[in-house]
């Protein structure tokens, strides 16, 4: 049997079909198997188990269309009855998504969903927010359960694909206190290229004053100059950087690269 995924909730109407239904479009998208259990107390359709997926527009026809290899619905009446059944729900695929609450009481899922809701919460409900994995409010939208579907499989390290990356910020630090970040180098880096601080403001999408603020702050903070001004001569003047400025975008350059190399290097 495959990795298992219980869906539960506080109760009807919240949208357990339909994240279990993006959830199987998701995973078979990626070349999973993925078989559907819906379970029913005491509710609607015929006692017993059947893998008839039903008319259009049930949720076991859903289920099958999303991409499920099998699609299984069983009424029962009482928690023993699913006991003595649960054996028959073991089958060839990779993940088996069970839509129930009872059966959170016979197996321990490999990843648990549950909706919650503020309008009320069913017997069979107590408690199993705070076990969940995950607990979204119900009643979920659309958009909601693509979202689910979509972080679901990276929360199980299943595949290849996960939307939890590490990422950080890279700075130059001066005495620990930051010093330059990209937006402070990309604006050093285009005034060498153009000459000019208000081109380099331009191209970076920087307010001229702000740019000059930003560059004027950080030559406080060294005690030095970045910026060397010629006001004269046949070319009209023009800004060009300093040694130093070329030095700490050798700095930059080189820690990028290093900075980058970590950060790929790291998983979750």
């Amino acid at each position: 049997m495959g990795k298992r995924i219980v869906i539960s909730s506080d109760c009807r109407k919240l949208g357990k079909t339909l994240v279990a239904e993006r959830l199987v479009k998701e995973l078979t998208a990626t070349g999973l198997t993925v078989a559907c259990v819906k379970l029913s107390h005491e509710g609607h359709g015929p006692a017993g188990i059947s893998d008839d997926p039903g008319p259009i527009g049930t949720d076991t026809h859903r289920f099958r269309a999303a991409g499920a290899s099998k699609v299984i619905f069983f009424s029962y009446s009482t928690v023993d009855e699913l006991a003595d059944i649960i054996g028959e729900f073991s089958f060839p695929v990779d993940m088996v998504i069970f839509e129930s609450n009872s059966i959170l009481s016979l197996l321990d899922p490999d990843f648990h969903i549950h909706i919650c809701s503020d309008s009320g919460q069913k017997h069979s409900a107590k408690g199993l927010e705070l076990k969940a994995d995950l607990s979204p409010e119900g009643p979920v939208s659309s958009e909601d359960a693509d979202k689910i579907a979509k972080l679901v499989p990276g929360l199980m390290r299943v595949g290849d694909y996960s939307p939890i990356t590490i990422g950080g910020k890279h700075w130059l630090n001066l005495h620990g206190k930051p010093l330059f970040g990209e937006g402070r180098m990309d604006l050093l880096k285009t005034v060498r290229e153009t000459g000019s601080i208000l081109q380099a403001a331009k191209k970076t999408g920087i307010q001229y004053k702000r740019a000059w603020v930003l560059l004027h702050d950080a030559e406080q903070r060294l005690g030095a100059k970045l910026l060397y001004s010629d006001r004269g001569g046949a070319g009209g003047g023009g800004t060009s950087i300093t040694p130093l400025a070329e030095a700490l975008l050798n700095i930059w350059e080189k820690s990028e690269e290093d900075f980058n190399r970590l950060l790929d290097s790291l998983e979750v």
